[in-house]
């Protein structure tokens, strides 16, 4: 006995956003089938009306049978595949945009199937179809536009026991390679299925599906992006290599085309770093805080700021920027990080209108919540002996006052 059997498990993509839809038809699907397997028929419904019967085809019989499955195993198949691909679809196309693939790849497969049927096979035109595999196709076709770079996880079992194989595990296997491989045995399957073989597998409605799928992911504009974020996808995999140099160059290629978004600048920066180039992760450090405060996540923008500080010595924003993130970092109880944002804009703005004020912070900072009362007695000297015209000096002095009576030392 020779035996092959894999299962896709997992994506190698991030998600950016939650896939409502895609949960939602998944719990369709379940509802729809336990009710309809313990209660067929009811005072409101029969499940013979949802199927999409060939002989008398409806547009709505060619959506509903999609939530309609002949067992446990067929149910546990369609939901894997949909959960699995339709996040990642749903996430990149929107939830509307990924609700019509969903429908409008049920309806063709669902009319493709009635086609191939009366042409080749009219005495099947008896047998209705269910499941939502021809709308599960259609993502898979347009997963296959949109993520053509990416990696598929699957658990697979070998057995081969004449050669003394027998072996299970995971692993990555490319996208291309995946779906292609599975869209030839569906073709192979259906000549098979209408050049006389016997099956009770629609499989022309997966093709047909897939076919739906590709078509209205390029339509949808998702070869154009998915140029883009292969650009990203390969940035990714060389910083898992440490190839600080080839990551840069994806990370820049992909930047070109998608300049504002914060979160690919800050990985950026990391690559940069890691690659001894501080100066270009200065850019994109300031490019990806910059951009989270216009997007209004200020506290991400904090942490890029933080991070940036901790590894690029000195580093600032502009004068503005700078100490809107260094007060509200105080407010917030960030003492650490706002301190240092003040030390950072001192050395960079040293003739700054706020650099008095800065230093007042600074003291207060260090006195109150360092208890480093000697540092804090050398704000307040920087401060009389560099703006001596400023409106804060008279303060300043009555601060040194009452620290040099309480007895602090100078170094």
């Amino acid at each position: 006995m020779y035996f092959f059997y894999y299962i896709p498990v997992g994506l190698d993509i991030r998600r950016r956003r939650g896939n409502s839809v895609t949960y939602f038809l998944a719990g369709m699907c379940v509802t729809i089938f336990v009710l309809y397997k313990y209660m067929p028929v009811g005072p409101f419904w029969n499940v013979l009306n949802l199927i999409f019967h060939p002989i008398s085809p409806s547009v709505f019989t060619a959506v509903t049978h999609v939530f309609l499955h002949g067992g446990y195993l067929h149910l546990a198949g369609n939901i894997v595949y949909l959960v699995i691909f339709g996040r990642a679809v749903e996430d990149r196309f929107g939830p509307a945009r990924f609700a019509a693939i969903f429908t409008l790849t049920a309806i063709a497969g669902a009319y493709m199937h009635l086609f191939c049927v009366r042409l080749f096979s009219p005495a099947d035109l008896a047998y209705g179809v269910i499941g939502a595999s021809g709308a599960t196709s259609g993502l898979l076709g347009a997963f296959l536009v949109r993520f053509y770079f990416s990696r598929v996880r699957v658990a697979y079992w070998v057995f081969l026991p004449l050669q003394g194989i027998n072996r299970a595990g995971r692993t990555h296997v490319p996208v291309i390679f995946a779906l292609l491989l599975w869209v030839l045995l569906q073709v192979t399957n259906t000549l098979l299925e209408f050049g006389g073989g016997i099956s009770r597998v629609a499989y022309s409605l997966h093709v047909a599906g897939f076919a739906a799928g590709t078509l209205l992911a390029v339509l949808f504009g998702g070869l154009g992006a998915a140029r883009a974020e292969s650009h990203l996808a390969r940035a990714r995999r060389w910083v898992e290599e440490a190839n600080w140099f080839g990551a840069q160059g994806e990370f820049i290629n992909y930047l070109e085309q998608r300049p504002r978004e914060p979160e690919i600048h800050a990985e950026a920066a990391r690559a940069f770093i890691c690659g001894s180039e501080p100066e270009r992760a200065f850019h994109h450090y300031r490019e990806s805080v910059r951009l989270f405060l216009e997007a209004g996540a200020r506290d991400i923008a904090e942490s890029i700021f933080t991070e940036a500080m901790r590894v690029i010595p000195g580093f600032i924003l502009d004068e503005k920027t700078h100490l809107n993130l260094a007060f509200g970092m105080e407010r917030t109880l960030k003492f650490h990080a706002a301190g240092t944002a003040y030390e950072n804009f001192l050395l960079g703005y040293p003739l700054s209108v706020e650099s008095p004020l800065v230093l007042l912070r600074m003291a207060g900072l260090l006195e109150r919540r360092f208890l480093r009362c000697g540092e804090a007695f050398h704000c307040y000297q920087r401060l009389v002996e560099s703006y001596p015209g400023d409106i804060w000096v008279d303060y300043a002095r009555s601060e040194m006052d009452r620290l040099g009576d309480g007895g602090v030392t100078l170094s």
